[in-house]
């Protein structure tokens, strides 16, 4: 009787320590890798992409393109909502899946009665269809972009909900980095996917700001709910750059593609800190008249901090397959950029 005990002891014993082992062994094996399909957003009036942006698609095996095909903003001659700045195909996609992307914004649904919001579906809906037609493009999602608030919030989401009803392909809407943070707040979007957009951190409008187009210690305040958000994450990373100017501690223009090196180049402006210069003497110069005192702050994507960012969303984002985008397909926003590390961005951690 008690030899029998001592064996099942023993036999239980054993179990028990290869358990441990296997529990042990598999919490140790890395993660699978994420799948991503690679893409790109084009964001021009004119889609006619350079020779050498048609060859990036290429070496970087990408067919995947989300294309802005217009915005929709209020009218106040016709007080009502109407297309703006809609995209002219010069060439044909051809090659390509294409994802309509359309950009509305926050007056239009604080202005557009609730009653006509059906309407504003059909429109927006019957304006994608025709401009694919024309252009031999078949799609089978569209994007909605809006930065909705807790005002629009209820118009934007039954205006998602009427581009659902009339449409069979996925429908995916755009998600602010504090819209996963305050997800109880903001509310989540009755769409299919969301495209997380990792850039627009802070108010660029803001003297005190550091970077508010990329910033990995701010994107990192924001992402602790990441993996409780319960709509499937594609997400957007930013390649552009441009440089903020001030006058007398307030907001005076955006200068596109304007960075550290193109501002060295003016003696009138004085770096000032890490990325700012200050202007010392009146002057003119990159098509601004320029005071002295002006502030002048660059803000950029620093390839290391890109890398970094991504690991992070990737580790908390629970999508095993996902979309990995970069925004924008133009020459210039990817000048700074050298072919490798932009494959090794799209390539999936190990």
């Amino acid at each position: 009787m008690k030899q029998k005990s001592w064996s099942v002891i023993r036999i239980n014993g054993f179990i028990s320590f290869a358990s441990q082992f296997l529990l042990l062994f598999f919490s140790c094996e890395k993660p699978a890798p994420k799948q991503l399909t690679p893409a790109f957003y084009y964001w021009q009036t004119t889609y006619q992409p350079a020779p050498s942006d048609l060859q990036l698609l290429r070496q970087l095996h990408i067919q995947k393109l989300y294309v802005r095909y217009f915005d929709v903003d209020w009218d106040p001659a016709t007080q009502s909502p109407l297309p703006k700045a809609v995209v002219r195909f010069a060439h044909k996609p051809a090659g390509l899946t294409v994802v309509p992307v359309v950009f509305i914004t926050n007056q239009t649904l604080l202005r557009c009665p609730t009653s006509a919001v059906p309407a504003l579906a059909e429109n927006i809906f019957r304006k994608i269809s025709q401009l694919s037609q024309q252009n031999g493009i078949i799609f089978q999602e569209l994007q909605l972009d809006c930065d909705w608030t807790a005002r629009s919030r209820d118009r934007y989401f039954q205006l998602l909900r009427e581009v659902k009803n009339r449409f069979r392909g996925t429908v995916s809407a755009t998600i602010r980095l504090h819209q996963i943070k305050y997800a109880d707040q903001t509310g989540i979007p009755p769409v299919d996917r969301g495209m997380l957009m990792v850039y627009n951190m802070a108010d660029w409008k803001q003297p005190e700001t550091r970077n508010s187009i990329f910033d990995l210690a701010v994107a990192g305040r924001y992402l602790d709910q990441l993996e409780h958000y319960s709509l499937p994450l594609d997400v957007v990373f930013p390649l552009f750059r441009w440089t903020v100017v001030y006058r007398n501690n307030r907001f005076l223009t955006l200068l596109n593609n304007v960075d550290q090196t193109t501002l060295t180049a003016f003696p009138a402006l004085q770096p000032k800190g890490e990325n700012r210069f200050v202007a010392v003497r009146d002057t003119t110069a990159l098509g601004l008249s320029i005071r002295w005192g002006d502030i002048f702050r660059t803000e950029a994507c620093q390839p290391d901090d890109l890398m970094s960012a991504k690991e992070l969303v990737l580790s908390k984002n629970s999508n095993q397959k996902l979309t990995f985008a970069l925004y924008h397909l133009d020459s210039t926003v990817l000048s700074p950029y050298s072919h490798a590390f932009l494959q090794s961005l799209y390539r999936s951690s190990p």
